[in-house]
């Protein structure tokens, strides 16, 4: 160590090092504080690479005269000027964006090329620390040749901005510097072997993983490309063309990259044609454009896929649930974390109900001043509902008003896209999720809201299963959690996630948001909830086996069938079995079932077309976790379809697989099929005896089915024996409002007697949102009336029923005799 101090302080004694090391340390200071500009939309302050960028020309100018003038004696600066120069080019970019958005390890890659090049360009005679910088100066000199490489177009406007500005010098920086390093590193190498095998194993383990990389991306596009190409045969016309690639393309590392080409990363179009913007996109995808020179590199090695950047999207979000990222965001939330979590969590087993209350506190790093938006997006269990939204403006909590989706989401537009100031919206989205906005965050402001949501307790194997929210948003990974469980009456809970018991409740800390799992004894479902001269009771729901002879019976094929379970329905004898390929019907049987299996091992979700099947069929089908939803395929035949020719058909379906897809959860919602889910050998079974599972289903009812609860509305003739929660209501409300989504769709009439039931109970659902505005006056101004006499924001602190009018009145005339009653007794004592 004392040897290197000395070796070190010998160097700054040579003539001109102590300059270069300053002019070094204070440009370096200039750059680095405008890259943290940059990455944190300061861009008022960007103009800081300015300095830097003026003292790096004069420094190289007048450094570079003094090495010709004197190569002995000012040689050993050679790296200082190699340094100083990328300095100059990065604070270049960031004024002129040549390179877009670096990643940092380009950055450390070129640092390290020019820290490796002062060990290298020494005279010293310590070959195993030379041999290391050899190694590391071959491991990061890929990255110089990219450099020169990449602007070997823009070199002739280099050299006409150098006679204009003499800025335009940096065009020409990487070029000058491989044929400086080629020439020294000749010399080096040719003197040592240990040097050319060091440099060239770091050269080798970039070119390797390169090709490695490359290899798997080529494969991966070779098979996206001949997909689509075999399936352009046969063609569904009543589906867009980017279907048929999405249900063959299976989820991983390479296709999401491959999909993200032009939209997140920035390929190398055609290097010498200055066509290096690529394609544009009508829809937004909020991820940073990022410029990755490996994956740029590798993309040259694949094919086009020939997608349309819009239809890539659209992949993107069916297979890769990237439905957060095109979320319509008026403002930028790049910077933003998620500061602390508080999970607020009530159990009602009579009723096979919970609540989730969820706090949280997004905020902003102390050096951001811009205002931004956050978004979060909230994945519900099966038949969830959210009740409630609050933000809190200057220190007050402000509780949602539930208003039609059209005027929530103009007033928020409004807000935030003119006028810039607080309003939060909570908004309903298919496949049981839920979208929460806020704004403005920024470093003064940093923004708390909540939200609650009414969710069914799944039984599951003679248990009752509460499960946590999945949650995406800003950062939330490092967010400091707290979570507690609470129950109404004395239930044995179990959780899968470690909960201490604290004064009566379940607590735990914990860092980010995990998911975990509480489990409780069945229970009879019991309770009942009054509200406005009705009463909704809930009881266990009832099932009942119905004779069903189907005329056809489809197998819903996918990748996810194994041979065996195809064979055991082939087995059942049934001449009636059939599978869909391409759109066209073709029989299933002994001969043929292992044949066919081949064409759907590709096929990760299908799109029957219900439309065309023959009445009375049954659909056996084994859901995966993926598709495209009702909203992604609003535009085409297929869905309108769908909507006009399928109920009419009594279809049946069966789901073996305990997950449900986003089409399939909302064909089942909207009551376009009877839909039932059970084990492959129940469904056996099933078809064997020619029947089929129906729930019992009544006007005045809405069935729970992941609850196993049914919630009946009847008038209320009496005081209810037992009180429950008004999220029985509530979870009744939603229910209704999705049997009728086809009529609501279909019939402003319809539409509007089912947004004041929304707003009676309070719920987020297709046709209505929670809003929260800063003041009175603005809900005024955008046409928005506070809700009167419903049941408003849902509470963890709110249990039991609301009193009636009367039940009011009858409290108040007994508060009054009770207190005169106190008033004269306490006289007659005196």
């Amino acid at each position: 160590m004392k040897n290197k101090l000395a070796a070190f302080e010998l160097y700054t004694q040579k003539t001109g090092v102590i300059i270069g090391l300053i002019a070094t340390f204070f440009s370096s200071l200039f750059l680095i504080a405008a890259l943290i500009s940059k990455e944190f939309r300061f861009h008022d302050f960007e103009t800081i690479a300015i300095p830097s960028l003026i003292a790096e020309f004069v420094y190289g100018i007048v450094l570079s005269f003094m090495i010709l003038k004197n190569k002995e004696t000012y040689i050993h600066l050679t790296p200082f000027l190699i340094l100083n120069w990328f300095i100059g080019c990065f604070s270049l970019n960031i004024l002129v964006p040549i390179f877009h958005d670096l990643q940092i390890w380009v950055y450390l890659a070129t640092l390290f090329f020019c820290l490796s090049n002062f060990f290298i360009y020494s005279k010293s005679d310590e070959n195993r620390s030379r041999s290391v910088s050899f190694f590391i100066n071959g491991l990061s000199f890929g990255i110089i040749l990219y450099f020169a490489i990449y602007l070997i177009p823009i070199m002739p406007f280099s050299f006409m901005a150098i006679i204009i500005l003499g800025l335009g010098f940096y065009g020409l920086v990487p070029a000058l510097v491989l044929v400086i390093h080629l020439i020294t590193m000749a010399r080096y190498l040719n003197r040592n072997k240990n040097y050319t095998l060091a440099f060239g194993a770091g050269f080798l383990v970039v070119l390797l993983s390169l090709t490695f990389f490359a290899i798997g991306l080529r494969i991966e596009s070779n098979k996206i490309v001949q997909s689509a190409a075999i399936n352009s045969f046969d063609q569904n016309e009543n589906l867009p063309r980017y279907i048929s690639i999405s249900q063959n393309l299976k989820p991983n590392f390479f296709n999401e990259i491959l999909l993200k080409k032009d939209i997140v990363y920035i390929p190398l179009h055609d290097l010498f044609s200055f066509n290096r913007f690529g394609s544009f996109s009508t829809k937004q995808f909020n991820e940073e454009k990022i410029h990755n020179p490996f994956i740029s590199v590798a993309y040259l090695f694949c094919k086009d896929l020939n997608i349309h950047n819009d239809d890539k999207i659209n992949i993107l979000k069916s297979n890769f649930d990237k439905r957060l990222e095109t979320e319509e965001q008026l403002w930028s939330g790049k910077s933003l974390f998620t500061k602390t979590i508080k999970e607020d969590v009530k159990l009602y087993p009579d009723a096979h109900l919970a609540y989730t209350e969820v706090t949280m506190k997004s905020a902003c790093p102390e050096d951001t001043w811009r205002d931004q938006e956050a978004i979060y997006s909230f994945q519900l269990p099966e038949g969830s509902v959210a009740t409630s939204l609050s933000l809190w403006v200057n220190g007050v909590e402000r509780k949602g008003v539930l208003t039609t989706k059209e005027k929530a989401k103009a007033a928020y537009n409004q807000i935030v896209g003119v006028e810039s100031r607080d309003p939060s919206l909570m908004q309903w989205k298919e496949g049981n999720k839920v979208v929460v906005r806020v704004f403005p965050i920024n470093a003064r402001t940093p923004r708390t809201f909540k939200c609650g949501f009414t969710t069914p307790l799944k039984v599951e194997d003679n248990q009752m299963k509460y499960q946590s929210l999945s949650i995406k948003g800003p950062n939330i990974s490092n967010a400091e959690t707290i979570s507690r469980i609470q129950s109404v009456g004395s239930t044995k809970i179990e959780t899968s996630k470690d909960f201490e018991r604290n004064k009566g409740h379940y607590i735990n800390q914990s860092k980010g948001l995990d998911h975990w799992e509480a489990y409780m004894p069945l229970t009879k479902a019991s309770n009942s909830f009054a509200w406005k001269n009705k009463v909704y009771e809930v009881k266990n729901i009832q099932k009942t086996t119905v004779p069903f002879t189907p005329s056809e019976i489809i197998l819903d094929l996918n990748s996810s069938w194994t041979t065996k379970q195809i064979e055991s329905y082939v087995n059942l004898n049934k001449t009636n079995l059939f599978v869909f390929i391409n759109d066209e019907k073709k029989e299933i049987n002994k001969d043929n079932f292992r044949a066919l299996a081949l064409e759907f091992e590709d096929l990760h979700y299908s799109l029957l077309p219900l439309y065309k099947m023959a009445k009375n069929s049954l659909i056996v089908t084994k859901c995966g976790t993926f598709s495209a939803n009702f909203e992604e395929l609003e535009d085409c035949n297929y869905l309108k379809r769908i909507k006009t020719e399928t109920k009419p058909k009594n279809l049946k379906v069966i789901n073996i697989s305990s997950d449900i897809n986003p089409f399939w959860q909302t064909v089942k919602e909207q009551k376009y099929v009877d839909y039932f889910q059970t084990s492959l050998r129940n469904s056996l079974e099933l078809i064997d005896k020619k029947q089929f599972v129906l729930f019992k289903t009544a006007p005045n009812a809405v069935n729970i089915e992941a609850a196993n609860i049914v919630i009946t509305e009847n008038p209320q003739t009496n005081i209810p024996k037992k009180s429950g929660p008004d999220h029985i209501y509530r979870m009744y409300a939603f229910g209704k409002v999705l049997e009728e989504q086809v009529k609501i769709q279909n019939d402003t009439l319809v539409q509007n007697q089912y947004v004041d039931l929304a707003k009676d109970a309070n719920i987020v659902t297709p046709i209505s949102s929670l809003i929260v505005l800063e003041t009175d006056e603005d809900y005024k101004n955008n046409g928005i009336e506070k809700n009167v006499d419903t049941l408003g924001n849902a509470s963890v602190n709110n249990d039991g029923a609301v009193p009636e009018p009367h039940e009011w009145l009858m409290i108040i005339l007994g508060s009054t005799i009770l207190f005169f009653y106190y008033r004269k007794h306490k006289k007659q004592t005196i």
